[in-house]
């Protein structure tokens, strides 16, 4: 059976720059989703023109598959409720952004019942200890 997958924005900058990781889409056992904080993380580093319409292309193709994550108002109290603990317990700062699109790429992925694929173990741990969510890390 195939399972449902969110790849972290680390893991595509992998593979469009250095084609690394490659291997971790494995159209035969996964079902790729893209999470929206993905793909304004990767639109945000575009370089160039042509590679911010190389990921308006790669979005795109996640729409028309009807396979781009957006939250529900359920996932959207759960983020805000996460948000609120992590920082009243000193472990978010409401300034690093980052953070928050992590937490929102991993209840997004939850949303689906999605494993997130990442290599950032450190801020997907600490985001697994105030909301079980499910990560493998490469």
């Amino acid at each position: 059976m195939q399972r449902k997958t969110v790849f972290d924005t680390c893991i595509y900058i992998d593979i469009f720059n250095d084609n690394k990781n490659v291997d971790q889409i494995n159209w035969t056992d996964n079902v790729t989703f893209l999470a929206y904080p993905v793909f304004h993380e990767l639109m945000t580093g575009a370089g160039s023109n042509k590679e911010a319409t190389f990921y308006q292309e790669f979005a795109d193709r996640f729409l028309k598959l009807e396979r781009l994550i957006f939250p529900s108002f359920h996932t959207l109290n759960l983020i805000g409720q996460t948000c609120y603990r992590m920082r009243k317990n000193g472990k978010l700062d409401p300034s690093m952004p980052k953070h928050y699109n992590d937490i929102c790429i991993a209840l997004l992925a939850r949303q689906i019942g999605a494993t997130v694929v990442t290599k950032n173990k450190k801020d997907f741990d600490l985001i697994d200890s105030f909301v079980d969510i499910k990560c493998e890390y490469i």
